[in-house]
């Protein structure tokens, strides 16, 4: 705890003088009402504002100014981290003391979020997309049909993966994490989905390019609404901005289909509802016994698990959509929590 200002023991005198509680000067200073009691007993009769009793023990070696210097610089994020403010800034010190320090400020070290970069176009187009769309409502997003392609290693996911163990036991076979070169394979799918039922899981073999892309419109995208009984007119496809998907020929199937396509900002994941979709899937994959062994397996685990989604799970990711949009809208076209 740092010592009570001068100015600050000044005001504490006069406003006792003056007949304030000590809960009221409290208030007014934002002190704990023991500090006010204490200042008053030791300076009333000396009236030495100046007067400080040295605190015990030994000197911190950062002293407050460093530490509001560290704070800042990380917030600035002139630096990293603490490994990397240590050797800009204090290289005469251990990191860990600095550590100790930012720790009594209520700072902690976390794992950064991954999120695509944001340049600052991308955040003015998002923020213009916020506000065109902040008037939808939920049944407005009912007619959009979201799509999107989505990578399934056979070995393990690309996330972060958790166990829990005693100190010591990081190297036991039974929690490290084993990877084969290559990742050991995946399998690609496209797929969408529409508050009225899942659409089509396809299987993308080979690498996806525009001719295939526009296969898959034709095949799948019409199948889905055929499927669910939908006309074409009274749908928006919703599609990022991937080459193949903007791409002449992609185009040119929208104009011929008369489908209409919804304007969509780069850079935008978290604004498509289906990413929430490929990660649960992805959970539900990885919770098979025994889990998938080659591609063919993983294929037909993820077209069982994907026909398995229940529609309730479906309708709360359409009803979020307009707090999507708010809270884009309040980031000013900045990351979100989604």
């Amino acid at each position: 705890m740092g010592y009570t200002s001068p100015t600050k023991k000044a005001c504490i005198i006069h406003f006792k003088n003056t007949g304030m509680s000590n809960d009221a000067i409290a208030e007014k200073l934002h002190i704990h009402r023991t500090t006010v009691s204490r200042i008053y007993r030791r300076h009333a009769k000396l009236e030495n504002y100046y007067d400080v009793k040295p605190k015990p023990g030994r000197p911190r070696i950062l002293t407050t100014n460093d530490v509001r210097f560290a704070v800042r610089t990380l917030a600035n994020c002139k630096a990293h981290d603490v490994t990397d403010l240590q050797r800009q800034f204090f290289p005469g010190l251990h990191a860990e003391t600095i550590r100790q320090r930012l720790a009594t400020c209520g700072l902690k070290a976390y794992v950064r979020v991954k999120r695509p970069f944001l340049s600052k176009k991308h955040k003015e187009r998002r923020f213009e997309w916020a506000k065109a769309h902040q008037d939808w409502t939920a049944n407005d997003w009912k007619t959009v049909v979201f799509s999107d392609e989505s990578k399934f290693n056979l070995f393990g996911s690309d996330g972060r993966r958790w166990c829990w163990r005693k100190p010591g036991e990081q190297f036991d076979e039974r929690y490290v994490r084993k990877e084969v070169k290559h990742g050991g394979g995946n399998v690609m799918v496209w797929g969408c989905i529409m508050a009225e039922g899942l659409g089509r899981l396809c299987c993308i073999q080979g690498n996806m390019d525009a001719k295939l892309y526009v296969s898959i419109l034709n095949d799948d995208v019409l199948g889905t609404l055929k499927d669910l009984g939908i006309n074409k007119k009274d749908v928006y496809f919703q599609q990022d901005n991937d080459p193949k998907h903007t791409s002449q020929l992609a185009q040119d199937w929208f104009m011929r289909k008369k489908v209409d396509v919804l304007d969509w900002p780069a850079s935008s994941p978290d604004m498509n509802i289906i990413e929430h979709v490929w990660e649960y899937l992805d959970r539900r994959v990885r919770t098979r016994s025994p889990l998938p062994r080659n591609q063919n397996d993983m294929w037909a685990a993820l077209q069982e698990e994907w026909s398995q989604i229940k529609m309730d799970y479906i309708k709360k990711l359409f009803q979020s959509m307009p707090e999507r949009v708010a809270t884009l809208l309040k980031a000013k076209g900045g990351h979100t929590q989604y």
